[in-house]
Formats: C-alpha cells, sequence, structure tokens
C-alpha cells in the first residue's frame, strides 16, 4: 500500500524530492538496479507499449468524434439523443464514453451557448466532465485520509516509511546474494581476494584445516600448502575439488556436508594466499611443480591468485 500511496502523492504533486546524502545509499541502489536491470527494462518496455497503444486508440476515437461534429450522421444524433433521454438501444460502451464525459449533444449545443463570441466562435457552458470531477473528488478524500493517519494517528511519515522499504529491500537483497552463493560450484568457481572473504577463509582453514594442514599452512599430516608443488593441483578449481569431495584414500573427509559452496570457495581462496608465505617447520615438498599468475593486491599488498 505505500507503493501505491507515494505513486498518488507524486501524480498530485505532494510527492518531496528524495535525496541521498550517503554514498553507500547510492552504492546500494546501484547494486540493486544491476541485480533487476532485466526486469526494470522489461516492465518498462511494456509500460510504454502499453501508453502507446492506449495513446493511439484515444487519438483513433478522437478523429473520429471530429470527423463527425459537423456532419454528425442520423445514427449518431439518434444514439446522443437516446442517452440523454435514457433510451435503450444504445451499446454499452457508448454510454460509458458518454456518462463518463456528459457533454452535450451536437444537435442540442444551443441549450448550453453563452453570449460570448470570439472570432465568430461561441462559448458554450458545458459542465466539467465527470471523470475529472471524481478524480478531483478523490484527490481530498485521499488527502484527507493521510493527513488524519500521519498527524492525528502518529502514522509512519515518509521518511520512516522508506527507512523500512529499504530495510525490507536490503533483506530481499542478501538474500537473493545467499542463493547466488549456493550456486558456486567447480564448474563456475573463481577465486576471491575480497578481504571479508579471505578472512572466513581463514578463520574456516584455522578450525577445520590446521589440525592437518599447520596453523600456516606449513603442512603437518597433511601437505604443506606454502610452497608450489601440490598433489591434487593448485589452481582454485582443484583446490575447490579437494575441499568439496575430500581425498578418503588419504583420510581427508569430504567437506561438502559441512561447508556450504561459499565458504569452501573462501577457504580455498585463503588457501591460494599461502603459497610463498615461508612459515617455520615446513613439511617436504610433494606432487609437482604448479606455476600460477600473481598481482600485488591494492589493499593489504600480499601476493594473490589474478587468475586460474
Amino acid at each position: 500500500m505505500h507503493k501505491y500511496k507515494y505513486l498518488l502523492l507524486s501524480l498530485l504533486g505532494f510527492m518531496p524530492q528524495l535525496g541521498f546524502s550517503q554514498q553507500k545509499d547510492a552504492d546500494y541502489l546501484g547494486t540493486l538496479y544491476s541485480q533487476y536491470q532485466l526486469e526494470i527494462v522489461v516492465g518498462t518496455a511494456i509500460l510504454v507499449s502499453f501508453v502507446a497503444v492506449l495513446a493511439l486508440l484515444v487519438a483513433m476515437y478522437a478523429l473520429k468524434v471530429m470527423s463527425t461534429v459537423n456532419n454528425p450522421s442520423l445514427e449518431e444524433e439518434a444514439s446522443l439523443i437516446a442517452v440523454q433521454s435514457g433510451e435503450e438501444g444504445v451499446g454499452f460502451w457508448r454510454r460509458f464514453w458518454n456518462r463518463i464525459n456528459d457533454s452535450v449533444p451536437v444537435s442540442q449545443e444551443n441549450t448550453v451557448m453563452t453570449d460570448h463570441s470570439y472570432d465568430g466562435i461561441r462559448e458554450l457552458d458545458n459542465r466539467l466532465p465527470p471523470w475529472w470531477l471524481y478524480g478531483f473528488y478523490a484527490s481530498i478524500v485521499f488527502g484527507l485520509i493521510y493527513l488524519t493517519n500521519v498527524f492525528l494517528l502518529d502514522g509512519p511519515s515518509q521518511n520512516e516509511e522508506y527507512e523500512q522499504e529499504m530495510a525490507q529491500a536490503k533483506i530481499e537483497v542478501e538474500t537473493y546474494l545467499a542463493s547466488l552463493d549456493n550456486l558456486i560450484d567447480e564448474s563456475n568457481v573463481s577465486f576471491t581476494e575480497e578481504k571479508q572473504d579471505l578472512i572466513a577463509g581463514m578463520e574456516i582453514f584455522t578450525s577445520k584445516c590446521a589440525a592437518c594442514h599447520g596453523q600456516n599452512g606449513e603442512g603437518g599430516i597433511g601437505p604443506n600448502f606454502a610452497d608450489k608443488y601440490w598433489i591434487h593441483g593448485g589452481d582454485v578449481v582443484s583446490i575447490f575439488k579437494t575441499v568439496k569431495y575430500g581425498v578418503p584414500a588419504k583420510g581427508m573427509i569430504a567437506w561438502k556436508a559441512q561447508l556450504n559452496p561459499k565458504q569452501m570457495q573462501q577457504v580455498s581462496s585463503y588457501i591460494v594466499t599461502l603459497e610463498g608465505t615461508d612459515p617455520p617447520n615446513q613439511k617436504e615438498a610433494q606432487g609437482e611443480l604448479f606455476e600460477r599468475q600473481k598481482v600485488e593486491t591494492q589493499e593489504e599488498n600480499t601476493t594473490v591468485e589474478a587468475g586460474m
């Protein structure tokens, strides 16, 4: 209901301009737009098409009416007179059109003719169309209800409603992003150098992997992650697969039952960053040499994987 209320207020000219004083609000809306860009474009196209078709129909009907103003046919005159007199035999749409406009038939314009004449054009004293009057009355009623709700019944203000809807939208976006995280697998996983992801990956590694691979990835029961040698592949896809499915023959369990896809991506990315850290008490190299492309991160100035 709040959205419809905003729409009506904007149409009546009472909707104030809402600005975003903080850059994070603009960034959030930009993210929201990028995620629903297709829906917005399709919806806009449908709306524009509907308005265009409606405008075309109105224009065609207006041309039809104009063409019969000076030379109305007997059938049209009879229909208009029948509507005014309440006679039967007039089509539904014709009756509806004349009722919402309530115009005087051309043949009876002399009954509403005034004495005002401008360059030979006589002015008529037609009443305002009912559709316009009903819309005006409805706006007054809506305005009274809105003012009563906000100022007398302590209803939420526009700013409060805006904050509530933004909070709800944030929850919906987070839910949507979480659903995307669950779609990560070995076919589309990629290295992430986001600081929060690497921190989360370090915490997972410390709690679940350090017992076998060492607190700093120096190795123990399991292989060393600080050198360039890998038993099951050193690219992030191979590491993700090893974490997900495990190596049962060597005692490593499959973590897919305990970690969600996003968490497996985070810990796999963190393992990549351990290469070259040179911790003490490293286990001897195992597996085959794997050379990866490297770049320096801008935030932490540590070597991480650029892409696999």
